[in-house]
């Protein structure tokens, strides 16, 4: 997933989803592990992107879901948040998505089960959109 040391790392996620021990992973890498308890639409839908700036996230995990309700609701994090220490923002679901920035320009990996190819499209446009 290419974490570095001294990344700030982030995985939208609980302690019962498998993704969980994937984060803790991150401190054998020498990430430092940001962590968020409650609704990521309270008191609106830009409590994440809130806190990824407020702490200078440089890896940004979610899942498709929840980039869809961002979509959906028809959010701009990158007009109204300062994202600029992101460098790589991964979905969970069915599929996984992966959409790297580095001074060079963006990548993209996807890993896609057969029967999520047509949602994963539309879910690196979101990501991409959002890193513009």
């Amino acid at each position: 997933a290419g974490i570095r040391d001294g990344d700030r790392f982030f995985y939208f996620t609980t302690c019962g989803w498998m993704m969980w021990n994937w984060l803790v992973s991150g401190l054998a890498c020498g990430a430092t592990l940001l962590l968020y308890d409650g609704s990521p639409f309270y008191p609106d839908g830009n409590a994440i992107f809130d806190f990824a700036q407020a702490e200078k996230m440089t890896y940004f995990g979610t899942s498709a879901k929840f980039i869809d309700a961002v979509r959906k609701a028809d959010l701009r994090p990158i007009e109204s948040h300062d994202l600029s220490t992101v460098r790589t923002i991964s979905s969970s679901s069915a599929s996984r998505c992966s959409i790297s920035r580095s001074s060079s320009g963006m990548s993209a990996s996807a890993t896609l089960s057969p029967s999520s190819w047509a949602s994963v499209p539309s879910i690196q446009r979101t990501v991409l959109r959002s890193l513009r």
